[in-house]
């Protein structure tokens, strides 16, 4: 057999209002309110009071689908979600726009109000199937909402977008998007996606990741989770990770084929990744499953070694016992 890789490392931690506040003024944030199925890709209308504003609909996420657009694994990566069981999912950028973009669209519980200060929030992340990655990843408030039948760019004003507006290329993790809006005074709608052009939108060319095994899409294409509009007294009270100077986390993240069927131990075992939270040995139910892939192949297989790499962070001490 070849080798199992466990690793060990912490990414950024997120400090944000909660999602399901009852102070937030979008409806299912999480999206895990949803009616009828999700059957093939842009059912993001699927999640209530969810839609996309341009013929080319957004995709979304449960944990409730085995195949194709589950959670946390389906045909695009592999992800928990930020909060709850679902997400949403959008492509941000394409080479020469070859692939149109979508956005996610909902209307507010109540009318932003003139001179008011709003918290906002959401997440994105990285599909591993992703060819490129993108910045300009925003988020746009408007008093009618957009209904354009074309599957063509919303060229607009963006609202909110992160401070650094980075190209957003990490592939496990969520990053957060955070800012304060200063209402102009009847903004109803908030959107979601990229308002650039191609040319004012800076990218990245990915290498395919290893431990991917699905089919690459020439795009960059983003999990959207936990969108939150708060109004707040002052922009102090807008806590954004970005501003925080040394964050930590308790992140998992793992990786599996999505079926095994097929393929040989050994490249099942190549293919399995494990990441441990910062300071934690715990892992979610996700990874536990392909640990318990790994043990079935080792039972069958009782002649087979196998090889476990570990690695710590920086500020981590090792220690054997």
């Amino acid at each position: 057999m070849k080798k199992l890789i466990i690793s060990f490392m912490s990414l950024s931690v997120i400090f944000s209002v909660n999602g399901q506040d009852m102070n937030n003024l979008v409806e299912n944030p999480s999206f895990e309110s949803i009616e009828g199925k999700i059957k093939r890709n842009g059912a993001i209308a699927a999640a209530v009071g969810w839609m996309s504003p341009t013929r080319a609909a957004a995709d979304l996420f449960s944990a409730k689908i085995k195949d194709g657009y589950g959670t946390p694994q389906n045909n695009l990566g592999y992800e928990e979600p930020q909060d709850g069981s679902n997400y949403a999912g959008i492509r941000a950028f394409s080479y020469n726009d070859k692939e149109p973009r979508n956005y996610i669209s909902t209307k507010l519980k109540s009318t932003l109000l003139k001179d008011k200060k709003y918290c906002v929030t959401f997440y994105v992340n990285l599909g591993e199937s992703s060819k490129y990655a993108s910045n300009n990843i925003g988020l746009n408030f408007s008093k009618k909402q957009y209904n354009i039948d074309e599957n063509k760019s919303i060229l607009t004003s963006t609202s909110i977008q992160h401070k650094d507006n980075p190209i957003f290329n990490a592939k496990f993790g969520w990053e957060q998007v955070c800012g304060t809006y200063i209402a102009e005074g009847g903004e109803k709608f908030l959107t979601i996606g990229n308002f650039y052009s191609n040319g004012e939108t800076l990218n990245e060319r990915m290498k395919k990741d290893k431990d991917f095994v699905g089919a690459s899409v020439m795009s960059a294409y983003y999990f959207v989770d936990n969108v939150s509009v708060v109004m707040v007294g002052d922009e102090s009270e807008c806590k954004c990770s970005a501003d925080e100077k040394t964050p930590e986390t308790k992140f998992v993240f793992s990786s599996a084929p999505i079926a095994t069927e097929g393929l040989e131990p050994a490249q099942i075992a190549q293919f399995t990744t494990i990441y441990y939270g910062y300071g934690d040995s715990e892992v979610d139910l996700g990874a536990q499953g392909h640990l318990d892939n790994i043990l079935k192949i080792l039972l069958k297989n009782n002649k087979g070694k196998i090889k476990i790499t570990s690695h710590l962070d920086d500020n981590e001490a090792f220690d054997p016992e």
